[in-house]
Order: structure tokens, then C-alpha cells, then sequence
């Protein structure tokens, strides 16, 4: 064999190992980048699935907020009185309690105040221009409460309230809780009114 031949041979040989080190590294290419574009479409799987995830249902309470207990103290009717959080879902307050209803002047927060107490539930809106179209919906909604079960009297409050102490439309309590809705949702109200009607410290103080 001269010289000639072996370097043709050698040549060869290079080129089919170069050859076979460029479809490894293609190869490689494939299966990394079908690795990462798998991880990838998982990823998406499961931030896709956690988007989908319902809210609240109409009538399903989302978590209402719990607030420390403000005490329960009397004070003189048309004191002034000072609450850890607004609106107030306990605390001191006066010795005049309203009939259960839907009011379209606003009733003082040492009255509904006192209403939580007997175990009322209170729902606050801000109607500013007057909304009558509200009104009757929260009317309806107070005819369609369940009695309460001692008195069967509907243990519910409406009342207007100062926006400026709302972070929503409407806001609905009961003692020491309360939910911002910021809508009407008549299936809500009721679950709400169920969930919370004489659970007030003197729930069944008030006809």
C-alpha cells in the first residue's frame, strides 16, 4: 500500500467520523429540544388548569372577613361613637334597634350596630343618584328569607351607607363578619342570611 492510499483511507475515516459526530450532535439537538419543548407544554398544562378554576358560584359564599370582637357596651343614643373598622360589625352601641326591613334612608351605625347584636344580618349599599331598581331587589330578597325560627320574623336590615367606608357597592354583615359584593346576587344574600341569621351575641333578643 503506498502513501497515497493510506491517506485516502485515513480520509475516509475522518469523514465518517465527523459524519457520525454531526448526526450525534443532531440528534442531541432533537431529543433536548423535544425534552424542553415537553417540559414546556406541561408547564403550560397546569398554569392553563389553575386559570380554569371556578370562582364562586351564585349562592356559594367566597370567605367572608372576620374582624375582632368590638364589645357589645350601651351607649347613649346619638353619642359619638368611634369603631376599629368600617363598616362596624360590632361594638358599643345604642339602646334603639330598627324594624327588620329595607330602608331608603340610612339608618345610624349605633342602630344596625345593636341589629347585628339580636342577630340580624345587615346588607349597606351606595345608591347615589336614589336607585329604586336596587330597592326592590333588596325588598324581594327580604320576602324570600326564611323566618327565623323562634319569632318568624325575616332578621334582615337594609340600609344605605357612606361609600367612603365601603370598598364595594354593596357590603353585607352579620356579626363580627362581613363580605364585599360588588353586586346584587339575591343567592348569595340568602346563603348569607342563612349562614348567619341569631348569630349575633343576643340572637334572639329581637322579634
Amino acid at each position: 500500500m503506498n502513501k497515497k492510499e493510506s491517506g485516502a483511507r485515513l480520509s475516509k475515516r475522518e469523514q465518517l467520523r465527523a459524519e457520525r459526530r454531526r448526526r450525534s450532535l443532531v440528534w442531541n439537538v432533537i431529543l433536548l429540544g423535544g425534552g424542553g419543548l415537553a417540559i414546556l407544554m406541561v408547564a403550560i398544562y397546569f398554569i392553563a388548569l389553575a386559570n380554569a378554576r371556578p370562582g364562586p358560584l351564585p349562592g356559594e359564599l367566597s370567605a367572608p372577613r372576620d374582624f375582632p370582637d368590638e364589645g357589645t357596651g350601651l351607649v347613649p343614643e346619638g353619642a359619638a361613637l368611634t369603631f376599629q373598622h368600617y363598616p362596624p360589625s360590632s361594638g358599643a352601641h345604642y339602646e334603639s334597634v330598627a324594624p327588620w326591613g329595607v330602608y331608603a334612608e340610612a339608618v345610624a351605625e349605633g342602630v344596625f350596630v345593636h341589629n347585628l347584636e339580636n342577630g340580624g344580618v345587615v346588607f349597606l349599599y351606595d345608591c347615589d343618584p336614589p336607585c329604586p331598581d336596587l330597592v326592590q331587589k333588596f325588598e324581594a330578597l327580604a320576602r324570600k328569607a326564611p323566618p327565623d325560627s323562634r319569632f318568624g320574623s325575616r332578621k334582615i336590615l337594609v340600609t344605605p351607607y357612606d361609600k367612603s367606608k365601603m370598598e364595594t357597592p354593596i357590603v353585607a354583615l352579620a356579626w363580627n363578619h362581613q363580605l364585599n359584593m360588588p353586586a346584587f346576587d339575591e343567592a348569595t344574600m340568602l346563603q348569607w342570611y342563612k349562614r348567619f341569621v341569631n348569630t349575633g351575641p343576643k340572637g334572639l333578643d329581637q322579634p
